[in-house]
């Protein structure tokens, strides 16, 4: 080779000149061209390889990338992930789409692996051009100048119907002069954002449920499974294409593994990035391929690392405010910081939803993202960081839960939209409450958000929580309320944790937590808490047929509320009352009490105690006979649900008055109440009532004679029953199967049922214990009809 100035001329066996500055300026190309002998090989220019036979999940991706690669001059085309992660399956997809096109682009098709995030440093442009331009001509020398590469690159590929693919890209600059010029198209893959000019930019998701699945089952051709047991591993594999395809093909090769073992070495999350590996294959091993990322990021930006490890203490998906709340920086700021992180794919984003999340295999690593680079870990270090970090998280969704109350407490719309609060984090906010519990005991933080999460739940936890679960959160407060001295919080709980049992049908478990609330308020002076501990016991002796001793309890609350000029309390000691006199058969004074409690609701305003009393006087009215009068208190009532938007009080209404109409013979009528009933309680999630009112439509179908289909009724009704743990009403669905199955002759089948009812019944202390008892024993002795 020799040059003079800026013109350079070549020869010898595949010699390509090209002269110029080092800006570019002033080039004056001569080019001689000695076609090597032989030609190179066709695999220099055909590298796309063989097909994957079990690719799938990316039409709509596929198409659109063909679109582009169809243009008249070529095109440009950049692919990204959405959740822009390594093995999301971006080389994948782009192997599938180029060789689609061969036929357009005949010439080459050349991969280039950038080395963005891989072992050693990325790939130099210089490199990335010698490899393309060597690809074509073997013998080129090497350059050092990149400009002169520049220009010999696009002089190799002029003309040319060529498809370069440009793998595993670190950023905008390596890739900025390897763009070839049309008709010649290039496939970029990267795990940050980069978009050359006129370039269309396909960001990748991950792989749909369904799609995963049915990879999974296409590798593992031989692996049986349940259909809830392959969901499940796409569900640990987070639908990731790589850890799906490890997965597939460990089942497919290892014949002493089974699908439920397999899931069992899966369950670990700390472990399963480690675990998704194929043996002497790092391409294949999960954790491998996803620390790449993490390596670069440490590198070149500790801080946001350290500030994206944090949000490895994030159970689900979440907000700007969470992250805002983390940081401890303002909404505004922590946007531009979610974006840094999105640009490098360590966020995943719903757009609809306007939510964030780490991928699944993600967030084990970045919890120990430091670990082997100790000493690029920002102040105060990892440990401190995350718990930190816990601290703020549970604190953070304690005021969700607060945001969820209010919203509901608004009724109306807000009813609907405190619930959906409340859904949208429910992962997290079960999160924080085990935090909080699991620490309580030594965390100040956690100590305080265990004493006061169900507070700041009130109405929606009712709602959204297993009593089970709720029993759990509410022992765990008032344990943390008692270590902190809020003794009046701690019978707070206590009473709320009656509540929960005597809801369970256990109710003298009930007597117990409420005994224990009220010598604590009586020890304080708490005159108000003691009042309401007192109704308590009222109504849990009056679930146990113990009507007197019910009334006594709620006299003395009574007379507390009088004392102390509580009216709300008033009237609920005096509703409580009639309450009592009603169950004795006292109907005219359960009357007499209604009305002086519907004076107080209407004296203070309270509307949502004026509604729940005039339903009360429709059911004493109903215990007349009274059915039209009432209807009419129903329809009061359901008036003032709409008003004011308590969508719980609304079914209530709508069940009410189904009943009455029942009680009318209008059995199809009463089944539309009833169906309206249903459809709020699902909305709502008020799966109690929901029974109710399936227990209700399996009674106006039995009177329909439609014995079959009011059994299908009573079976969902208990269902709901033992889901949610209610003893009451398991007995009582019980007890309607058993009538409907002694209907259709079944006695045998009516017995085992009444069986079942009565123990239950006995166990719970049921007043209605002796009714059965008297009905098995005519069941048993054949006297009892079909």
């Amino acid at each position: 080779m020799t040059s003079s100035g800026n013109r350079v001329e070549v020869s010898g066996t595949g010699g390509l000149g090209i002269g110029g500055s080092a800006d570019g300026a002033d080039i004056d190309v001569s080019i001689t061209v000695h076609p090597p002998a032989p030609p190179p090989p066709p695999s220099a220019l055909h590298q796309l390889g063989r097909a994957l036979s079990d690719f799938t999940g990316r039409d709509t991706e596929l198409a659109d990338l063909h679109a582009a690669l169809n243009a008249p001059d070529g095109g440009t085309v950049a692919i990204t992930a959405l959740s822009g992660m390594g093995g999301v399956g971006k080389t994948t997809l782009a192997m599938h789409a180029a060789r689609r096109v061969i036929d357009r682009y005949p010439d080459a098709q050349i991969v280039v692996d950038l080395n963005g995030h891989g072992v050693g440093d990325p790939t130099t442009p210089l490199d990335a051009m010698m490899r393309v331009i060597r690809a074509f001509h073997p013998h080129t020398p090497a350059l050092a100048d990149a400009a002169e590469a520049r220009a010999l690159y696009n002089a190799t590929l002029s003309g040319k119907r060529a498809l370069i693919l440009l793998d595993n890209a670190a950023d905008a600059d390596q890739i900025r002069d390897l763009i070839p010029p049309p008709p010649c198209a290039a496939i970029i893959t990267a795990r940050e954002l980069v978009q050359p000019s006129d370039c269309t930019v396909l960001r990748l998701d991950l792989l749909p449920v369904a799609k995963s699945v049915a990879l999974l089952r296409r590798l593992a051709r031989k692996a049986t499974g349940t259909d809830a047991e392959w969901t499940r591993l796409a569900a640990l594999c987070d639908r990731l294409p790589l850890a799906l395809r490890v997965a597939g093909s460990t089942l497919a090769v290892a014949d002493d593994l089974t699908l439920p073992d397999y899931l069992a070495e899966l369950a670990d999350e700390a472990q399963r990035p480690h675990r998704l590996t194929r043996q002497n294959d790092r391409s294949a091993n999960v954790a491998a391929v996803l620390a790449h990322s993490l390596r670069r990021l440490i590198n070149q930006d500790p801080t946001l690392a350290a500030r994206w490890q944090s949000l490895s203490v994030v159970a689900a998906d979440f907000d700007r405010a969470m992250a805002a709340a983390l940081w401890e920086v303002t909404d505004t700021d922590a946007g531009p910081i979610l974006r840094a992180l999105r640009d490098r794919s360590l966020l995943l984003y719903d757009g609809e939803t306007r939510r964030y999340r780490l991928h699944d295999l993600m967030r084990p690593l970045a919890r120990n993202l430091f670990q082997t680079n100790p000493d690029q870990d920002p102040e105060p270090g990892t440990a401190a960081r995350l718990a930190t970090a816990e601290g703020r998280f549970a604190v953070h969704f304690m005021g969700v839960l607060e945001e969820a109350k209010e919203l509901y407490k608004r009724g109306h719309d807000g009813v609907v939209a405190g619930l959906a609060r409340y859904d949208a984090d429910a992962r997290n906010i079960a999160a924080a409450a085990t935090w909080a519990i699991d620490r309580a005991e030594h965390d100040p933080t956690a100590q305080k958000v265990a004493a006061w999460l169900p507070n700041a739940g009130a109405y929606v936890l009712g709602l959204r929580l297993h009593q089970r679960k709720w029993i759990v959160w509410l022992t765990a407060a008032a344990a943390a309320a008692r270590r902190m001295g809020n003794l009046g919080l701690a019978a707070s709980h206590l009473g709320n944790l009656g509540i929960a049992y005597a809801a369970l049908g256990e109710t003298r478990r009930a007597i117990d937590f409420y005994q224990q609330a009220l010598a604590i308020s009586r020890e304080i002076g708490d005159r108000r808490g003691e009042g309401n501990h007192l109704g308590n016991l009222g109504n849990a002796h009056a679930a146990l047929g113990e009507t007197r001793r019910a009334i006594d309890f709620h006299q003395q609350a009574l007379a507390i509320s009088r004392e102390i000029g509580d009216r709300r309390g008033e009237r609920t000691g005096i509703g409580a009352l009639g309450n009592a006199h009603a169950a004795l058969g006292e109907t005219q004074r359960a009357i007499e009490f209604y009305e002086q409690a519907l004076a107080i609701s209407r004296e203070i305003g309270d509307r949502h105690g004026e509604g729940n009393t005039l339903g009360n006087l429709g059911n004493a009215h109903a215990a007349l006979g009274e059915i039209q009068r009432a209807i009419d208190f129903y329809e009061q009532t359901l008036a003032i649900a709409w008003e004011i938007g308590d969508r719980r009080s609304e079914g209530n209404a709508l069940g009410n008055l189904g009943n009455a109409h029942a009680a009318l013979g209008k059995t199809h009528r009463a089944i539309e109440f009833y169906e309206q009933a249903i459809a709020i309680a699902r909305e709502i999630g008020d799966r109690r009532s929901e029974g109710n009112a399936l227990g209700n439509l399996g009674r106006a179908h039995a009177k329909l004679g439609e014995t079959r289909r009011a059994i299908d009724f009573y079976e969902q009704a208990l269902a709901i029953a033992r889901e949610i743990g209610n003893r009451r009403g398991e007995g009582n669905h019980l007890h309607n199967l058993a009538d409907a199955r002694a209907k259709l002759g079944d006695v045998p089948t009516a017995i085992t049922l009444t069986e079942q009812a009565l123990a239950i019944y006995v166990a719970i202390e049921s007043p209605h214990a002796e009714t059965v008892r008297q009905q098995l024993a005519r069941l048993r002795e054949g006297t009892v009809e079909g």
